[in-house]
């Protein structure tokens, strides 16, 4: 049989279509290990869904039993950058696809209440990964961060002070005497920008320098943990420093009047730092995320814009950024409903968020060792005597012991609704919390009102008011 030009070519195309197949399915790759210490705890495997909007994603969890031991699974088809979780401590791994890990937790107390606030403590997850194998990607990585960090200490007033370029020439150089030449694409990136932030915070090299050797005609990592960094150093607040002649009146007007994506599009495109279409579009939402934070810019039509642009953009990977953008935009928004939860009282009993429907739902994250927050229990008492025939006063405890909760109430006779997460910080992340104490206000339906809402001794009772004030039907005059 003879094979005609035609029947090549159509066989080499179903050839890489079949290839283009194989390489988008992902392969198994397996998280097993031991945590002593936090038996019955829930761990769990979390991932950003992407650089720009930085929503967290949970890929899997599970129960750590009796023994200690844990096992979890993902199928990924490329490697991605992951944390373990257990309550508020993270340990951070690379995953590689088709791979199996063995995992050790260095044994840490979980469970007892240290009086400081979780979100800033610096303490994690103590991780051993493979610690057999010497070409394992978090062995690699780990040994650069040694060498890496060593080395910038070492030659700090070199690097910031003198600007001395030959500093990065002799830092290659131990790299590769330490680690030898790597044909792992992903740790060669990671060194790669990793050095190229140093260029850049060191001022080693120019704007113009920096973009020519790090992002121009270079493909854009998009899940590559280090080049996204260096990515958003790079063009942080770009819309007010770039040289793309676009101005605060200019931004004012795109987003306040006009809700206009592709004009604020085509001005960012002045700049040659931006004149590739895909970086331009990543600057484009990034920068919208640094504006939607701002009182000076209107939220709701910045969404609108990503909105719109979603559907637009050809890039499949910025569909999903500004969809991820939206999401984390909108999911605590006065108007949506609040997230639910299941969670007990120190008496056993559950309650979830539909357990308070019909009235009011004056929700407040504390702890019982959190000075602030004990400061608003009195203002708090009084609310409540005043307004309980139509508010629900509902306080979550984030003390990892459900005791202290049971002695907190015994002394204190409070008589509000008081439920404990434990170890548990799924509510704490699906509500936002990022400090104690924080409120928020609930309607009848399940829906937020206002996030964060004003503490008791801001003035809450003004809304308060001014809602209930709305629900009184005016005196008809006869």
């Amino acid at each position: 049989m003879r094979f005609t030009d035609t029947m090549r070519y159509t066989i080499s195309i179903l050839f890489f279509s079949f290839w283009s197949i194989v390489n988008t399915i992902g392969q198994n790759t397996t998280i097993g290990g031991n945590a002593i210490g936090a038996e019955g705890l829930k761990i769990k495997l979390i991932t950003s869904a992407d650089y720009i909007s930085d929503l967290q994603k949970k890929i899997d969890e599970c129960i750590i039993d009796s023994n200690g031991n844990f096992k979890l699974k993902t199928s990924i088809n490329e490697v991605i950058y992951a944390q373990l979780q257990i309550g508020y401590l993270k340990g951070e791994l690379y995953l590689e696809p088709g791979k199996t890990y063995k995992i050790k937790i260095l044994q840490q107390n979980y469970r007892d209440d240290e009086k400081e606030s979780p979100f800033l403590s610096k303490k994690k997850l103590d991780l051993e990964v493979n610690s057999n194998d010497t070409n394992d990607l978090n062995q690699k990585i780990s040994r650069f961060n040694v060498l890496y960090n060593d080395f910038v200490i070492n030659n700090f007033n070199a690097i910031y002070q003198r600007r001395d370029k030959g500093k990065i020439d002799s830092l290659q150089i131990k790299i590769i005497e330490s680690l030898g030449k790597s044909t792992n694409s992903y740790l060669n990136n990671y060194i790669k920008y990793r050095i190229a932030g140093l260029e850049q915070m060191g001022r080693l090299k120019n704007t113009k320098k920096l973009y020519s050797a790090y992002l121009m005609n270079q493909p854009v990592l998009y899940n590559h943990i280090e080049y996204m960094y260096f990515f958003n150093e790079y063009y942080e607040k770009f819309f007010f420093n770039g040289n793309h002649s676009l101005k605060n009146d200019d931004l004012k007007r795109f987003i306040n009047v006009e809700r206009n994506y592709t004009n604020l599009l085509d001005s960012l495109g002045r700049d040659s730092l931006v004149k590739n279409e895909v970086i331009r579009e990543l600057v484009f939402m990034k920068g919208l995320k640094e504006l939607y934070y701002s009182k000076i810019y209107n939220g709701d039509n910045i969404i609108d814009m990503l909105s719109r642009f979603s559907l637009r953009t050809k890039f499949q990977e910025h569909k999903k950024i500004a969809q991820n953008l939206i999401e984390t935009f909108i999911a605590l928004k006065p108007g949506n409903k609040a997230p639910d939860f299941r969670l007990q009282d120190i008496s056993g009993k559950t309650f979830t968020l539909s357990s308070f429907a019909g009235k009011y739902t004056y929700l407040g994250f504390f702890t019982t060792w959190c000075a602030g927050c004990m400061s608003e229990n009195e203002s708090v008492n009084e609310l409540r005597k005043k307004y309980e025939d139509k508010v629900n006063f509902v306080f979550i405890s984030a003390d990892k012991q459900p005791l202290n909760l049971h002695y907190f109430l015994e002394k204190n006779k409070y008589e509000w609704y008081f439920l404990y997460s434990e170890n548990n910080t799924d509510v704490m992340e699906n509500y936002g919390v990022k400090t104690f104490p924080v409120f928020m206000l609930i309607d009848p339906q399940g829906k937020i009102v206002n996030y964060p809402a004003l503490k008791p001794s801001e003035g809450i009772e003004i809304i308060f008011n001014q809602l209930f004030k709305k629900e009184i039907p005016a005196n008809n005059e006869n």
